[in-house]
């Protein structure tokens, strides 16, 4: 049983998982397939979860019938594009020239971009999120291949297609719950000028051993010798170097933002347990991030920073789900012993 629902009297576990399945059903109704996320986070609960995502009324009354799973919406079985429309945190702020512009947010992001177009965003299904942005719900045109972006669109301006998921309606985090944000429950066709944004390539930084990449390489076959003697630690640096490793390997375009915030989570996990230091799991984090180029935007000034924000997003929520050693990976790194 996870931490939020030891919080929950049984009469409300009953009430929210009960409130959960029937929004589960609702997006089925509607053909959007759904997976179960952990309870109270946003993480699935299921490996391989995008061809896993189902419409099933019997497998979903099955699966949230069980706790009160959080609810991811798989995007490409769902034939969506959502867009992400973030608020700044930890006081980031836009560039001078959107701040002066009026831009203070991923919503009034994106009407910037509408204006700049001379288009208008089209109303459609939208979701308040847990931490005050916005989720833009549309389908997606037929024969118009969308993936879900390796990093931000915009400034605060993100999309989830193929490849990734968006957290459903009524799902709740840290105390706060996804909302339907107006009365539309049925998405609109993305506009093409939306789809242009959307699918224009992201300048990227160059190619080959961009600064601090061969040191940021180098120092992940030297983890383990970094973080300490005892063999848990020793476990704990090979799980943050494997990470690490995947990321660093990753092309553009694959998902690795996505990617990069979910190795923050697990390195936040064995920062829980204090089998990691924090501090040097954020800098190899942040470094081979940068290297490789993860989460570059349109707009170079906002990149560094949205890598250091999607780190500390990751590393916060996994120090507060600490993960150990258990006795399988104990024994293998003993040579069998007991």
């Amino acid at each position: 049983m996870s931490v939020r629902e030891k919080t929950l009297s049984p009469p409300a576990h009953t009430a929210l998982r009960q409130h959960l399945l029937a929004s589960a059903l609702a997006y089925a109704e509607r053909g959007m397939a759904v997976h179960p996320l952990l309870v109270g986070c946003k993480e699935p609960r299921w490996k391989a979860w995008e061809e896993r995502a189902t419409t099933d009324p019997a497998l979903i009354s099955r699966t949230w019938g069980r706790a009160p799973f959080n609810i991811g919406v798989a995007c490409g079985p769902s034939s969506l594009v959502a867009i992400d429309l973030d608020v700044p945190k930890d006081g980031a702020t836009p560039p001078e020239d959107l701040a002066a512009a009026g831009v203070t947010d991923g919503l009034s992001m994106l009407r910037h971009l509408a204006a700049e177009a001379g288009e208008v965003i089209v109303p459609t299904m939208a979701v308040r999120t847990c931490s005050g942005g916005l989720h833009l719900v549309y389908a997606a045109p037929q024969g118009t291949a969308v993936r879900n972006s390796a990093g931000t669109v915009a400034w605060c301006v993100d999309v989830r297609a193929a490849g990734g998921y968006i957290v459903g309606i009524g799902s709740e985090v840290e105390g706060s719950a996804y909302a339907l944000a107006g009365s539309l429950t049925t998405p609109a066709v993305l506009p093409d000028w939306m789809l242009t944004l959307v699918t224009s390539t992201v300048e990227q930084p160059e190619a080959g051993e961009a600064p601090g990449r061969a040191g940021a390489v180098a120092r992940l076959r030297d983890l383990t010798r970094l973080v300490g003697t005892t063999r848990e630690q020793r476990w704990a640096a090979g799980i943050l170097a494997s990470e690490l490793a995947e990321l660093e390997s990753m092309r553009p375009q694959t998902g690795r933002t996505q990617r990069l915030n979910l190795a923050a989570y697990r390195a936040g996990q064995l920062v829980g347990a204090r089998l990691l230091d924090l501090a040097l799991a954020e800098r190899e984090l942040v470094a081979v991030a940068e290297a490789a180029g993860i989460c570059s935007t349109q707009n170079p000034r906002g990149y560094v920073g949205e890598i250091q924000r999607t780190v500390t997003r990751g590393l916060q929520a996994g120090i507060g789900r600490p993960r150990y050693m258990d006795a399988r990976a104990r024994q293998a790194r003993t040579g069998g012993a007991a």
